[in-house]
């Protein structure tokens, strides 16, 4: 599984990067940036930030490359990209989730800032199943799973699901507020900058939290539990919400296409939506928009794989350990109505949510303490 998910990551620079300077993207975005204009519009492109030039820089590029995937302009985009956030923000509730049990303190899946930043600059594609390949190298957690070492501090799960409201949903928000009729194209463009390090306010949240009002928990397992099932809970509603979403408003141009007006009858078809054109099509893009949408569906179905296979792996490991076998027919059932429902990252966080509460209830010291009764 290690090298499949390395396989993944390392694809990206054929699969997206390449694909992009193939299919013309890259000379578009290029062209927007030496214009001083912002791609399909006569406004000025932003280009000072932080007065950091280097920064600067790479906020600008990515400026031209999201803010198409923002206004509206590209209906096709737009609702592909809705369905991505929620993917993302369930994905990285797992990865922050992890990089707090007990049996990850200290090694690199412990600090997902990190990865998180890489994410948002050399795609979620690359840096997802990169971190999850190597936490199943050195983790504890991923070979022998406990209730001891999967336990996160009771603050961390209580804190979750608001630090992603604050952290994640807010700055989401704010980047695809309509400009200029609520704010102007140059707050439009802050806000889009601003909400790129939104894995490293996520990541400063969480680590405030449990440093300033980590005392005031008490290491109840009872209210662990159930602060637990929340975050999961959460995370699953990101996924499932704007999977849904997306398959709904797609899936409506085919089967009721009345409701919709012409223009999104065809822009939102699912042939378009969940299209996914290879390197070697000779595909050329026209529009920096139409680019971005073939780059992030590759985005979406490498990072969106990764993440499920890193949960399978380790819900099969604790099945396997825990009751001594997997029912794959039912297990490979699961994931699929389950990514059909909501999507791969929704199926992700349901697997791991399932392997935590197998370990909890199997190896916790509730169940400890019945077997050491029965075996006396």
């Amino acid at each position: 599984m290690r090298f499949i998910l390395f396989s993944l990551s390392a694809s990206v620079f054929y699969m997206i990067w390449y694909f992009s300077h193939a299919s013309g993207l890259h000379d578009l975005a290029q062209e927007a940036v030496a214009s001083g204009k912002l791609p399909g519009l006569d406004e000025p492109l932003r280009t000072v930030y932080t007065g950091v030039e280097p920064i600067d820089k790479l906020l600008t590029v990515l400026t031209v490359f999201f803010y198409p995937a923002m206004d509206g302009q590209d209906s096709t985009l737009l609702l592909h990209s809705i369905g991505f956030s929620g993917t993302f923000a369930a994905a990285w509730t797992l990865v922050v989730l992890e990089s707090w049990r007990k049996g990850n303190s200290g090694t690199i899946a412990a600090y997902p800032m990190v990865f998180g930043l890489l994410a948002q600059v050399l795609t979620f594609a690359f840096a997802t199943p990169l971190l999850c390949a190597l936490q199943l190298g050195c983790s504890v957690t991923a070979r022998r799973p406990h209730a001891d070492n999967i336990r996160v501090p009771r603050v961390v799960l209580a804190v979750l699901p608001t630090v992603f409201v604050i952290g994640f949903l807010v700055p989401s928000n704010l980047m695809v507020l309509p400009a200029p009729d609520i704010i102007s194209v140059d707050w439009k463009q802050i806000a889009i900058s601003s909400w790129h390090p939104w894995p490293a306010y996520v990541s400063i949240l969480t680590t405030a939290a449990y440093y300033v009002i980590g005392p005031l928990f008490s290491n109840n397992h009872r209210a662990s539990i159930s602060s637990l099932r929340w975050v999961y809970a959460s995370a699953f509603i990101h996924s499932a919400v704007s999977h849904l979403v997306t398959l709904t408003l797609s899936l409506t141009t085919v089967l009721a296409p009345a409701l919709l007006g012409d223009k999104y009858v065809e822009a939102l078809h699912p042939s378009k939506v969940y299209s996914f054109p290879v390197p070697w099509s000779g595909l050329t893009v026209n529009t920096v928009p139409e680019g971005v949408h073939v780059f992030l569906r590759w985005d979406y179905m490498i990072g969106s794989a990764g993440i499920l296979l890193w949960a399978l792996k380790l819900h099969i490991v604790a099945q396997r350990q825990i009751v001594s076998g997997v029912s794959w027919v039912s297990l490979l059932f699961k994931v699929g109505v389950l990514s059909l429902l909501s999507g791969p990252a929704g199926a992700a966080v349901e697997l791991m949510w399932e392997r935590d509460e197998l370990v909890f209830s199997e190896t916790g010291n509730s169940k400890q303490v019945t077997t050491a009764r029965k075996s006396s």
